[in-house]
């Protein structure tokens, strides 16, 4: 186990902030992006936790509706860029290269493949090959007769497009207009990325449990700043006053600084707390047991059984079509343990139905396995490891559970989270 990871597990199992913020699935934890919809979408999950103290709701929907309003008076104005530019480019292009254009698709139709095959031999032949490129541009008016190779071109090109007044494309009206529109397509960058934040349920300082609350997580974004786990990013924070005017203080910069500090940023004009949305790293040490198929959550527990000296197993398979997460003895009895991390943003009647189902799978699958000679005289004891937070609700399943599954593994089969994990070593 490296450094990072027994600073990680030494953090993790005192500080039940860190347990609650780093059991929930790797969607929720990290910065993670969907791409299409339906049944065809791709997520990919990026080493990032966003931090933020848009916990307020009100703070966050003055956001939003600013981020929109801006957004909808920026397309008007790239719009309008974009007709003054398609008429100025569609008559440079006429005039320099429609006929050259208008030739060569004519002798592409009328002589085909000849003209096909006549630039093949140009591009793939080593021989002369610049100088006849130059004459085929020739011979279609694409450059002058003058131009004898690509360095002329080059320099012909950029004379073409040097700013002057007498320059149609290239003047000083036309500069400023498109630098203009730079500025526009910035401020639409920018603003899609700020619609990414505040729209996220991946900025995590807001309260997702009783037993949290936005100073808990500061101070636990400080241990891990502090501890190597997390970084500075090398993508833009993002600030903004949402108690001054509209655009008063807004900004998109790189910072480097603990998160404990992030509170002190204040607004230049009225002195009030900014709003801030801040990527900071995560190591890739903690990344990759996140990202992994088990998710920290069984990473967790065989740090548990490690401490304990307890030899275990991971992924075995049993039967062709079993395969257990996790398996240990002590004395004649054999843990069987399934992890199952799920997204903590949902309903408890939507959690109760896939623990009732990954339950009974479990049951299931070790009554099968329980006739293979390796377990003949052992007791198996199935234990469904869950990330849910809310232990009065796991013990609740599980009685319910109990009450209404037959097989006699029942006895002995149990739901655990980290928490009733703790209490039962």
């Amino acid at each position: 186990m490296s450094d990072i990871s027994k600073k990680f597990y030494n953090l993790f199992w005192q500080n039940k902030t860190c347990q609650n913020l780093f059991l929930l699935s790797k969607e929720e934890l990290l910065d993670t992006t969907t791409i299409g919809s339906g049944e065809k979408t791709l997520s990919y999950s990026l080493p990032r936790i966003i931090i933020s103290n848009a916990h307020d709701s009100e703070n966050v929907e003055t956001i939003k509706i600013r981020t929109e309003n801006l957004n909808i008076s920026l397309d008007n104005s790239l719009g309008d860029k974009i007709e003054f530019f398609k008429p100025l480019i569609e008559q440079f292009f006429n005039s320099k290269f429609k006929k050259s254009f208008d030739k060569l698709s004519l002798d592409i139709e009328t002589k085909g493949l000849s003209v096909i095959g006549k630039i093949i031999r140009i591009l793939s032949s080593e021989k002369n090959r610049e100088r006849n490129i130059v004459l085929f541009l020739q011979d279609y008016g694409f450059v002058g007769r003058h131009i004898n190779n690509f360095k002329e071109i080059e320099e012909d090109l950029k004379h073409q497009f040097s700013p002057k007044k007498s320059n149609e494309l290239i003047n000083e009206h036309t500069l400023r207009t498109f630098f203009e529109g730079i500025k526009f397509a910035k401020e639409l960058y920018v603003n899609h990325s700020y619609k990414k934040l505040y729209s996220t349920n991946q900025v995590l300082t807001n309260t997702l449990n009783r037993e949290d609350d936005f100073q808990s997580r500061i101070k636990l974004f400080h241990y891990l700043y502090e501890s190597g786990i997390l970084t500075p990013s090398k993508e833009d924070a993002f600030i903004e006053c949402s108690n001054c005017e509209p655009g008063t203080y807004r900004g998109v910069f790189q910072l480097r600084l603990n998160p404990k500090k992030l509170q002190e940023l204040k607004c230049p004009v009225c002195s009030r707390e900014l709003t801030y949305f801040v990527p900071y790293e995560l190591h890739n040490d903690i990344y990759d047991i996140v990202k992994s198929q088990d998710g920290l959550l069984l990473d967790a527990y065989c740090n548990t059984l490690q401490k304990l000296n307890i030899n275990y197993l991971v992924n075995q398979k049993f039967l062709q079509d079993i395969e257990i997460d996790c398996i240990f003895a002590i004395d004649d009895k054999t843990y069987i343990v399934e992890s199952k991390m799920y997204k903590q943003n949902t309903t408890h009647e939507k959690l109760q139905v896939k623990l009732r189902g990954h339950f009974g799978k479990l049951l299931r699958d070790t009554q099968r396995i329980q006739g293979l000679p390796q377990f003949k005289n052992k007791i198996l004891m199935p234990i469904l490891l869950t990330n849910i937070i809310d232990t009065e609700f796991i013990k609740s399943v599980e009685k319910d559970l109990k009450n209404t599954t037959v097989p006699e593994l029942v006895v002995n089969a149990r739901i655990f989270n980290i928490e009733l994990l703790k209490v039962n070593n």
